[in-house]
């Protein structure tokens, strides 16, 4: 369970207009096929009842996004927040031209909305008119003009994908934001983007890559990551005190009187009282008990917290 003092402080119904984030939709006969050469998902494993996360990247295997794959009515949906949007989406026309499949954002026409908490589930059924799929922790429900994405429990959460703008919201993007720092879900904004291979991100924890589907864009670099056992760093969540942060930053780790540079701040929270939340890449061997700190802000002070994942098991 989540049990932190920002969740622990919420109302047992939270809501989010997710304005940062966007969507790609892909409608034709090619677009699996296409999106099997282009993601680090496997496009077979994706039904009409349930949703993967993916990698998208470059030839060089860094990652330009972290995406949510999903099916709504003939489409395949993409989202993420809209700068990774932007660039996987001047990637995808590029290579699409030659595949049977439209794509196109749809950022204007679907609006997303984020929902948590003990009473998300019967308060968003009850605003569906139907009930929720609740087949596995990856379920998708899909209704008249949208899905929404089981994305967690303990709190439950879900991505609300819908072609209505109305879904009435009680709190902001932090909230959204810091829930997705404790799942350790990363997501690329401007500075972290084409930075990464997806292991760095924890993507593979995350059930985002599949290393038998065969090849795509990137693929060579994430084989020989694993296979042979290059990685060298990897997305850690850190909490503490300091001022507010960017995405890119560059943290310090303490050796004896010195401070080195030790990773780069993927995404993060400021909470109240000077406090941070964030998921930072950094050296995969980093002691748990490191002291870390924001560079330049020499009164900030972070210690590295357990993931909701077991990096040792993927």
């Amino acid at each position: 369970m989540l049990d932190t003092e920002f969740t622990k402080a919420q109302p047992e119904y939270v809501t989010v207009s997710l304005t940062d984030y966007g969507v790609i939709r892909l409608t034709g006969p090619q677009t699996d096929e296409f999106l099997q050469g282009q993601l680090s998902c496997d496009m077979k494993q994706l039904s009409d009842r349930g949703w993967l996360f993916a990698a998208h990247c470059d030839n060089k295997g860094k990652a330009m996004s972290t995406l949510f794959v999903t099916r709504f009515a003939d489409s395949v949906l993409l989202l993420s927040h809209k700068d990774a949007i932007a660039a996987s989406l001047a990637q995808l026309q590029k290579f699409g031209v030659f595949s049977k499949t439209d794509i196109v954002d749809a950022s204007e026409q679907l609006s997303l909305f984020g929902v948590f908490g003990t009473a998300a589930p019967a308060r968003l059924a009850e605003w569906l008119e139907q009930p929720l799929n609740v087949a596995d922790e990856q379920a998708v429900t899909a209704f008249s003009d949208g899905v929404a994405l089981t994305l967690g429990s303990q709190p439950d959460q879900y991505l609300l994908v819908t072609e209505r703008d109305n879904f009435p919201t009680n709190s902001s993007m932090d909230a959204w934001n810091a829930l997705e720092i404790e799942r350790g879900r990363p997501t690329l904004v401007s500075g972290t983007i084409l930075e990464y291979v997806p292991q760095m991100l924890n993507v593979q924890a995350l059930h985002g890559i599949s290393f038998t589907k065969g090849c795509y864009i990137g693929q060579e670099t994430i084989a020989r990551m694993k296979y042979l056992g290059k990685q060298k760093r990897a997305l850690f969540r850190l909490v503490g005190q300091g001022q507010s942060v960017s995405a890119g930053a560059t943290l310090e780790q303490q050796l004896g009187d010195n401070w080195r540079r030790a990773g780069t701040v993927i995404n993060a929270v400021s909470r109240a009282d000077n406090q941070l939340d964030l998921l930072a890449v950094l050296p995969s061997d980093i002691e748990a008990d490191t002291k870390l700190r924001v560079k330049d802000d020499d009164a900030s002070l972070l210690e590295i917290y357990p993931l909701p994942y077991n990096l040792d098991e993927s």
